[in-house]
Parts: C-alpha cells; structure tokens; sequence
C-alpha cells in the first residue's frame, strides 16, 4: 500500500469517527437526578423509567429516594438533585432568589389519601383542643391540619403538636403517645386497622394537596428539551397505568417499594388519589380561580406567611412554568344567535 492509499485511508478513518462521534453526542442522554418519597402518585415515574419513556424522550433519569422533603429541598439546592416531587405547599416554604427552581408539572392530588387519624373520643376537629397530635412539622401533612384547624375557628397554639414521620403516626397513636396523628396512605388504613378513627381527610378538601414535579431554573436553561420530555414521560406513564391498571400498579409497587408489598397495595392506595393525565395539567396550569395551580400556591403562600413559615416574600411567578405542560386549551367562542 504506497503513500497515497495510506493517507486516503487515514481520512476516511477521521471521517468516519467524526461523524460517529458526533452521532453518539447527539444520542446521548441527559442524566438527571430526581428525589421522591413513597407515595402511591409518584408511582408513574417508575412506569416511564420501566416502560423506557424516559429513554425514548433522550433521558437517563435516577430516581433517588429521600423520604424528609427538607432533605429533598436541602439536596436540591445543593445540586446533588436535578429535581424532585412534592406538594405544591411544601415547595413555597424552601423557595429562594440564590438557588431558583420552578413546578412544571403536576402529579396528582390527594383526594382522601391524606387525614387525620385520633383515638376513641375524638369525634369532631372542636375535639383536639388541647391534644396531643403527631404530625411531620413543616411538612404537607402540618399544612392540611392547619388548613382544618383554621376551618373550625382554632390554631395550632389550641394543640400539642408532637413532631415526627408520617410513618410513626400509627404505632404512637396505638402505644398511646400521642391522641391524633396526621399522615397519608398506607398510614391512615393501618392506624384505622389498629383501631384508631379517621376524623377528616383531604377528600372534603379538593385541589388543597397536590403533588408536583420541580426542577432547578438551571437545569432548565442549560437542557430546552428537558421540562418537556420529562411531561411528556409523564403523560405517557399515566396513560398506560390507565389503560393497564394491573400491570401498571406492578411496576409502581415494583419501584416504590417500601411499605407497598404487593400491587393490592398500589391500587387501595390509588382511590384517594386522582393522577394527573395531559388534560387536568392544563386545566390546573391555566387561569387562577380556585383549585389552579396559581390560586393554590398564593394560598400557601400566604398560610404559612401567617404562621411565619415564610419570613421573605414568594412570588407565584416565579415558581410556577405552564409552559411544558402543552399549549393552552383556548375557549370556544359562543355561538351568535340566529337572528
């Protein structure tokens, strides 16, 4: 082989792995990291990453279980996550100028899976003045009890908030320790199975909880596609749970684990839960009457701005993007009466 051959060789060598290697920049996926807890909505995140939704939409996601929102908010400053689930409540308490994230998605709401839990006695919210209730301080689950005691004309101060895990709430409540609790699915059923009553759940208080998915402002910036392949995941994942209720309760029993041992467990949980599909996504980004994303933020917002929870003013703006959810349903203009 003379010279000449070996140099023309030597470029379609360089050529070739040019154009391999910039095929495999183009394929690679984006990595990114997202922090949940057990609970039965986050379920479809573990059927996009099953079903390969993810892959499809040029994603490596790495669920990374925290179970403490703090810890969640903490890690998410910190850049150890890229994202993570929680309530809409819970995201405005840990919202701050120097490190930004926003919702863009929603998840689900609570719709009878959240509660409160109490010993014999009990029989009306007027009832806990002066009781010991256990509740995960600064969490969801503190939200929902004042949002309850605020309806029946009390404050916190009219009880004895005992701090601890959701997951405690049945054992202290069965030992005695404390006389209410306030948790969520599975633990509500299991304190009711221990013996304990279930006062009131989220299911007399619609579009109060809802879940939602929340992303650094820079993760977004620096990857365009991003919000919008993680929705659409999302939407795909809810879909086939639809579609496919037993297998897709296997797969999110399968991923979450934990508490959830069988897909019996995935679907008792599921009934007070409604997820949200494309069309409640848009429904609950758009406008700001009650029940929308905005009026329940601000209503937040302004709940733990009473209690001092929130010490810095939060704008809605500035943590809610609808612009991944998909474009806006416009309205049907009436019909002009026939003259």
């Amino acid at each position: 082989m003379n010279k000449k051959h070996i140099l023309l060789l030597s470029l379609c060598m360089v050529f070739v792995l040019t154009l391999t290697s910039g095929v495999m920049a183009q394929s690679a996926s984006t990595h990114l990291k997202i922090g949940y807890s057990t609970w039965v909505g986050y379920g479809p995140l573990f059927i996009a990453q099953e079903k390969g939704y993810f892959t499809e939409a040029g994603l490596e996601v790495e669920l990374v279980k925290v179970e403490d929102p703090k810890d969640r908010f903490v890690a998410l400053a910190g850049g150890q996550l890229d994202g993570l689930v929680t309530t809409l409540d819970t995201m405005s308490q840990y919202w701050n100028e120097e490190t930004p994230y926003r919702a863009i998605l929603g998840l689900d709401e609570s719709s009878g899976g959240d509660g409160i839990v109490v010993s014999s006695g009990i029989t009306s919210v007027e009832d806990l003045k002066g009781k010991k209730i256990g509740v995960n301080v600064g969490s969801v689950s503190q939200f929902f009890l004042e949002y309850v005691l605020k309806e029946h004309n009390m404050t916190d101060a009219d009880v004895q908030l005992v701090k601890m895990k959701q997951g405690d709430v049945p054992a202290a409540l069965a030992s005695n320790q404390i006389d209410a609790g306030v948790t969520w699915e599975p633990h509500l059923s299991k304190s009711v199975d221990n013996g304990a009553t279930l006062l009131v759940s989220s299911k007399e208080t619609p579009g109060l909880i809802v879940d939602i998915l929340v992303m650094r402002d820079n993760v977004l910036t620096d990857n365009p596609t991003v919000g919008t392949a993680l929705v659409n995941a999302w939407y795909k994942a809810v879909d086939y749970e639809n579609a496919n209720p037993d297998d897709g309760a296997a797969l999110m029993q399968q991923g979450l684990g934990g508490f959830y041992e069988k897909p019996d467990d995935i679907k008792a949980d599921l009934a007070g839960v409604t997820l949200f599909d494309e069309a409640r996504n848009k429904e609950f980004f758009s406008g700001t009457d009650t029940g929308s994303a905005t009026a329940t933020l601000q209503f937040a917002i302004d709940f733990y701005t009473s209690l001092n929870i929130i010490t810095t003013p939060v704008d809605t703006a500035k943590l809610i993007d609808a612009s991944y959810v998909g474009p806006m349903e416009e309205a049907t203009p009436e019909a002009t009466p026939a003259s």
